[in-house]
């Protein structure tokens, strides 16, 4: 009797030893869970904040300086106005600060000193979800997730019908691609996207910054991993994006900057605003007098 006992103990007694080495990894993972949802915001938002339904898109930088933690300074006293519609252009080699200046725009960093205006109105006295759904970001890399092309475009706008789905993707010239997959909008794209071409995936980020419909447009390198034709396609699809809306074009490519209204070049963290830009067409160099840009 007592060795049928033990018997029946022992699974039990394994059991809950597994048991106990899986909850202790569970609990390591809960608390740092727990750590990171307790940090405090690097940009906390005022306890009454200003809402703001849509942005004219007026922005106003007033000696904005910034330097990351532990490093040098990023940006050195930017100041410039630009009214709303307006395209921008910025320029300068890897590192210089560009990127630093658009993050601070859609208040993902708060500035060191200075201040950043939109529509007049400092960036920290909005509430910060509102502030943000006035951006449309298109970045070099576009972040896609695991799931079907309507839901990564959808992401711009997830309350969006299947119908103004389409319509984006029209709009950015993909839904033809899209409609000659097997599986059309429910075509999974794999992590990251990776069943997908780059400058599909861009079309695809472009699609869903259609969607969104934001008043400011940020744009970081969108065309500098794709090749020279579906560059031309992109370029095309951005001009009629950025109609009607203030505008960043960050590239390396004179060809970005086309239509651009003004053009800075930033260097070392300092910025200055060009008044022309030399590009080779066709085996000429053709320098645009003005801050008009055109190539």
């Amino acid at each position: 009797m007592v060795v049928s006992y033990l018997a029946q103990l022992d699974i039990p007694l394994r059991t809950s030893s597994e048991i106990h080495g899986r909850l202790q990894l569970h609990l390591a993972s809960a608390e740092r869970a727990f750590a990171f949802l307790d940090e405090m915001p690097d940009v906390p938002q005022l306890p009454d904040a200003r809402r703001l339904a849509r942005a004219e898109g007026s922005i106003v930088f007033d000696r904005v300086s910034f330097a990351y933690p532990g490093s040098r300074t990023a940006l050195r006293d930017a100041s410039f106005t630009i009214r709303p519609g307006m395209r921008v252009g910025i320029m300068g080699p890897t590192g210089a600060g560009k990127t630093t200046l658009v993050n601070l725009l859609a208040r993902f960093y708060d500035p060191v000193s200075g201040t950043i205006l939109l529509d007049g109105t400092n960036l920290r006295e909005y509430h910060l979800a509102d502030l943000r759904r006035q951006f449309a970001i298109v970045l070099q890399e576009p972040i896609l997730f695991s799931t079907s092309i309507a839901e990564n475009i959808a992401y711009g706008r997830p309350s969006a019908a299947q119908d103004e789905i389409v319509v984006a993707a029209k709009t950015a010239e993909v839904h033809d691609f899209i409609a000659g997959l097997p599986e059309g909008y429910r075509t999974l794209v794999g992590e990251r996207g990776m069943s997908l071409s780059g400058g599909e995936r861009q079309r695809i980020a472009l699609a869903r910054a259609f969607l969104k419909d934001a008043p400011i447009l940020i744009l970081d390198e969108p065309t500098s991993s794709v090749d020279m034709d579906t560059e031309a396609a992109i370029i095309a699809s951005l001009e009629r994006l950025s109609a009607g809306r203030t505008t960043f074009v960050i590239a390396h490519r004179p060809t970005a900057f086309k239509g651009c209204n003004r053009l800075f070049r930033i260097d070392r963290g300092i910025l200055r605003e060009a008044q022309s830009i030399q590009v080779t067409i066709g085996g000429h160099n053709e320098a645009p007098a003005g801050n008009e840009v055109t190539i």
